[in-house]
């Protein structure tokens, strides 16, 4: 079973745990994945719930959705990588897919990210010029 962090204005638990319940059951079977995701439908946000980056990450790995993130070079001081890797996926999702919630969850992401900085970490620069971009991509509706 997943693991994910509580936070404040997250997926609903409940929710998220039948989905989990339900996507592995259907094993990698990506008709049975996508079937379960409609059935069950998409989480709702709550006071206190899962972390909505590392669910929507998680939901991201399972469906297959390959990131196409550009190689991120880790510097002395960049931003922490479990963040931004979850930051990136469901960024990276939401540009594959043409659900326009999906991609409006990410840009509302992008714009509240607060990523922290590590000793050793992604390089910033790439990382914010990436998001640049995705953000524009997200918000005129384009894919890639």
């Amino acid at each position: 079973m997943a693991d994910f962090d509580v936070s404040l204005r997250g997926y609903d638990r409940a929710t998220v745990d039948a989905l989990v319940r339900a996507v592995e059951a259907a094993g990698s079977d990506r008709a049975r994945i996508e079937a379960a995701v409609k059935r069950i439908g998409p989480p709702v946000v709550v006071l206190r719930g899962y972390d909505r980056m590392q669910v929507d990450a998680w939901l991201a790995r399972r469906q297959g959705v390959v990131a196409d993130a550009p190689r991120l070079l880790i510097v002395l001081r960049g931003y922490r990588i479990t963040e931004t890797d979850a930051l990136l996926a469901t960024v990276n999702a939401a540009l594959e897919g043409d659900d326009p919630f999906r991609r409006a969850a990410a840009l509302r992401a992008i714009h509240e990210a607060r990523l922290p900085v590590s000793f050793r970490g992604y390089d910033r620069g790439m990382v914010d010029s990436y998001l640049e971009r995705a953000a524009r991509d997200l918000g005129s509706g384009q894919v890639g």
